[in-house]
């Protein structure tokens, strides 16, 4: 019971943070959206290592950490950018796609991929190419639809690098993959930045709010790591995978609305995604 809740748990924080996120950094600069909680968890995550003296892990785990940070990072900035050219209610399960670059790396290595999985990933793509369709005729334009679900795929592939590679950054302790992983994501952003000349100092007092999207996301992924020590990861996996139907959900509810040939492929990609992560 505990490991379903701290699976929900990460689930939800997943969702609301990639609502809010894009939300907030309609009205603020979006690098300094991204950066603040960031930032904030990092702090965090160094704070409990010095307290708590934790033991400094090996390089195989500072390089496991720097490349899903860059996987992270690189994500985000394709997924934000995605969530400016498309609705989330599209972008958000092409984003969540990456849990199909895990598996792949596992196929690679090895694994059988079994009929469940295989299922997934055809429903997944078959998903994807059915939401990031346009309504109406060829001569027709409704947004930039297209355009946002190459920049979500893209995403997913970074955010699929960073489900990857935390596995094996987390050998050397939670805090440590987190803290080395943000320090390389942060990099990234603030790289990015300055390619871009991306203005980065929202006005003092929305500093709080630029922070939250960053704070939920390191909220569900201690509260997943959590999860994976209390119970069964075929179980855990799967409830920390329902990310997408809290955005979604949030989207529509807040008066996003799309075709109903999108809809349909957005459920398709979400059962899809559910699928894939399915341990069996």
């Amino acid at each position: 019971m505990l490991a379903a809740g701290l699976a929900l748990l990460t689930s939800l924080c997943y969702g609301v943070s990639n609502f809010v996120g894009p939300a907030i950094s309609r009205d603020l600069p979006v690098y300094s959206v991204l950066i603040a909680g960031q930032v904030v968890a990092f702090g965090v995550s160094a704070a409990v290592i010095g307290a708590a003296q934790l033991p400094m892990p090996d390089g195989a785990v500072f390089g496991a950490a720097a490349v899903a940070g860059v996987g992270n990072g690189w994500g985000l900035i394709a997924f934000y950018r995605a969530a400016t050219l498309g609705p989330l209610s599209i972008v958000t399960p092409i984003g969540s796609l990456g849990a199909v670059v895990p598996v792949m790396t596992g196929i690679a290595g090895g694994e059988s991929l079994g009929a469940v999985k295989l299922a997934g990933l055809v429903l997944a793509l078959a998903g994807v190419a059915l939401a990031s369709r346009r309504p109406g005729g060829p001569g027709e334009t409704h947004g930039n639809e297209r355009a946002a679900a190459a920049w979500a795929l893209s995403a997913a592939i970074g955010f699929g690098l960073f489900l990857t590679f935390m596995a094996p950054a987390s050998e050397g302790g939670v805090f440590w993959a987190v803290m080395l992983s943000r320090f390389a994501l942060l990099v990234v952003l603030a790289a990015a930045a300055a390619l871009l000349a991306a203005a980065l100092r929202p006005p003092l007092r929305h500093l709080p709010r630029v922070a939250i999207p960053g704070l939920l996301l390191f909220a569900g992924t201690l509260a997943y790591s959590a999860a994976t020590r209390q119970g069964d990861l075929s179980v855990v996996s799967v409830l920390g995978s329902l990310f997408p139907v809290v955005t979604v959900g949030l989207a529509f509810a807040f008066g996003e609305r799309i075709s109903r040939a999108q809809s349909i492929g957005v459920a398709v990609a979400l059962t899809g995604v559910v699928l894939v992560s399915l341990q069996v």
